[in-house]
């Protein structure tokens, strides 16, 4: 993947790998680049993504327990008057 930059042409290489004692293993085919590197790193908040889950199960089972719904007595004509209102 090429990007540009300051109208200077980058390029751009992705890979995987583990920080270990505060270094990452580049892989060998990119050990003899000889040039300064920009590096952004990207990882997963294990906690965050665990609370995301259980926030939208229990959003969901709160849903479950609720008759959102109940009060509309013909649901065509209330869809049809939701789309009204787009218009």
């Amino acid at each position: 993947m090429i990007v540009i930059v300051n109208s200077e042409i980058m390029n751009a290489v992705e890979f995987s790998g583990k920080i270990e004692k505060g270094k990452i293993k580049v892989p060998k085919e990119y050990q003899n680049i000889d040039k300064s590197v920009r590096v952004i790193m990207l990882f997963e908040d294990a906690d965050n993504v665990v609370s995301k889950k259980e926030n939208l199960r229990n959003t969901l089972i709160k849903m479950k327990n609720e008759e959102m719904f109940s009060s509309i007595d013909n649901p065509v004509l209330w869809q049809k008057k939701i789309r009204d209102d787009w218009e």
